[in-house]
């Protein structure tokens, strides 16, 4: 996030704090419950930075708003095709803007709709808009498991629907659907490093700046 949003400390302190966990996030050999246990390290003190740099909701929705948040190419032609097949479409990101910014860009973008579910870090905020804490547990790449989502409410262990379309960037989001008793999980990964790891747990991998053509033709 640039200084003129959080100030040029909170910028120093999260570069800081990315340059040391990024590899650990990265590293296909580390147990996943030694990286567990970083990643929420590494998430909680950056939750801390955006506490106390006085982050409020209003500078949230001015980032989302920033032209530099771009959409991969026909991501939103898939998010519609799904709601025009009524396949329902579960978002399960760790991402530090949590659920707020999910969903205000899908609403801003046009594409919001009832089969949409989101499970993400959630924010609150004081009565001055004034970020205060994130709720826990913190949502990390090292615990985004199908049995949160079980857990959560977003999905049955054992679903109606039994075909899993698993997209994921992180060799940890295979783990997306661990738990939830499906007939048939096909698994999508994004990336550029790591290919020998991704190949062995994705069936389809696709480049890091790839676009989503590829996967509507799946549905199709």
């Amino acid at each position: 996030m640039h200084e003129k949003y959080i100030g040029a400390e909170a910028v120093v302190e999260g570069q800081r704090l990315f340059d040391k966990y990024r590899p650990i996030e990265l590293d296909p050999n580390l147990s996943t419950a030694d990286k567990y246990k970083l990643m929420q390290v590494w998430w909680k003190d950056s939750f801390d930075v955006l506490q106390k740099c006085g982050l409020k909701k209003d500078t949230l929705i001015e980032v989302c708003d920033s032209p530099l948040i771009q959409w991969r190419d026909h991501l939103l032609d898939f998010v519609r095709l799904l709601n025009e097949k009524q396949i329902p479409l579960i978002i399960f990101s760790a991402s530090g803007f949590g659920e707020l910014a999910i969903e205000y860009l899908l609403r801003k973008a046009g594409v919001w709709s009832e089969n949409i579910s989101i499970l993400s870090n959630r924010m609150f905020f004081d009565q001055n808009n004034v970020f205060t804490r994130v709720e826990l547990p913190i949502i990390t790449i090292a615990n985004k498991s199908g049995q949160l989502l079980v857990q959560q409410g977003l999905i049955e262990q054992n679903p109606a629907r039994h075909n899993c379309l698993l997209i994921g960037d992180n060799l940890e989001d295979v783990k997306m659907s661990e738990g939830i008793n499906f007939q048939n999980i096909y698994k999508v990964g994004f990336s550029s490093t790591n290919l020998d790891h991704f190949k062995q747990k994705f069936d389809m991998v696709l480049s890091i700046d790839g676009n989503y053509r590829e996967i509507i033709e799946l549905l199709d």
